[in-house]
C-alpha cells in the first residue's frame, strides 16, 4: 500500500469509525467510544511516558513536542499538559478535521496534514520531544524507516524521540484462531480476499507490519542515533512482539 493508498484508507477510517481505528478495543467498535473516556486514555499514556522519562533521568526541554500519527489528537492534547507547544501530524484529512474539532488547547496545539512519505514541512532540529505509538506498525517498513530518519533530522541535539514498532508475530501457540487461519492461508488468497471485501463493502483495512528488533537497532546505529533504552511492550496486541525505542542524537 503506497502513501496515497494509505491516506485514502485512513481517511475512510476517520469517516466511518475514527475512535476505534485509533484504539481498537473489540467492545468499542462501531463508534462506541465515549469522547471523554477516549481522551482520558491519552492522558494516562502520556503521564506514564513522562514518568518513564524521569526514571531515565533524561532532561528533555519542554518547549516543543511532536505527536506523529496524531489521529484526532488523543495524545497531542495530553502532551499539551507538559509542553509549551505541541504539533500533531497525520495523513488523513478526516482525522485532522476531528483533531481541530476536539482541540481544547487553542494555539498551543497545531495540527498538520502530511501527504508525503517524509516530514519536510518541519525544518531540522525543530522538536525537543517526538512521540509516536501504534502508528508505524500500519505502514510498510520502507515508509516507517524513512519517517524514523526524519524523526532524527527534526529532533534537536540531545532531544528525545520515543517510537513503537512491532518486531515479529508471536509463536503460533499464542495467536488467536483468526490469526492462525490467516497465517496458513496463502498470501495471494488473502490479498484477493481483502480487495474483494474492500470493493464490495467499501471498507478500509488495517494492515500490520513488523521490523525485527535487530534490524531496527542496526538501522538506528547506521543513522547515528543514540539508543537510550528499548522496552518490550504489548502495544501491538497479543499477536505481535512489540518494542518501544527511546533514542536521541548528539
Amino acid at each position: 500500500m503506497n502513501i496515497k493508498e494509505l491516506q485514502k484508507n485512513w481517511n475512510k477510517f476517520g469517516k466511518i469509525d475514527p475512535f476505534w481505528a485509533i484504539m481498537t478495543r473489540s467492545n468499542k467498535k462501531r463508534n462506541k467510544w465515549r469522547i471523554e473516556e477516549f481522551f482520558n486514555t491519552g492522558i494516562k499514556e502520556i503521564n506514564e511516558i513522562i514518568k518513564y522519562i524521569e526514571l531515565l533521568d533524561f532532561n528533555v526541554p519542554h518547549r516543543k513536542a511532536l505527536d506523529f500519527g496524531c489521529g484526532i489528537g488523543r495524545l497531542t492534547q495530553a502532551l499539551a499538559n507538559y509542553f509549551d507547544k505541541v504539533c500533531g501530524v497525520d495523513i488523513a484529512p478526516s482525522m485532522i478535521k476531528l483533531a481541530n474539532k476536539y482541540n481544547r488547547h487553542g494555539g498551543k496545539c497545531k495540527y498538520y496534514l502530511n501527504e508525503m512519505d517524509n516530514l519536510r514541512l518541519f525544518p531540522d532540529n525543530s522538536f525537543d520531544f517526538i512521540y509516536t505509538n501504534i502508528t508505524l506498525q500500519h505502514m510498510e517498513p520502507q515508509y516507517s524507516k524513512n519517517y524514523i530518519k526524519e524523526f532524527l533530522r527534526i529532533l534537536i541535539p540531545h532531544g528525545l524521540c520515543i517510537f513503537q514498532q512491532p518486531s515479529e508475530q508471536t509463536p503460533y501457540c499464542e495467536r488467536s484462531v483468526k490469526e492462525l487461519i490467516k497465517s496458513v492461508t496463502p498470501k495471494i488468497l488473502l490479498i484477493l480476499y481483502y480487495k474483494l471485501k474492500t470493493k464490495i463493502f467499501n471498507l478500509p483495512r488495517m494492515e500490520m507490519f513488523g521490523i525485527e528488533q535487530k534490524e531496527v537497532v542496526k538501522f538506528l546505529e547506521k543513522n547515528k542515533a543514540k539508543i537510550v533504552d528499548i522496552i518490550q511492550n504489548k502495544a501491538s496486541g497479543p499477536n505481535w512482539i512489540s518494542f518501544r525505542y527511546c533514542i536521541t542524537k548528539e
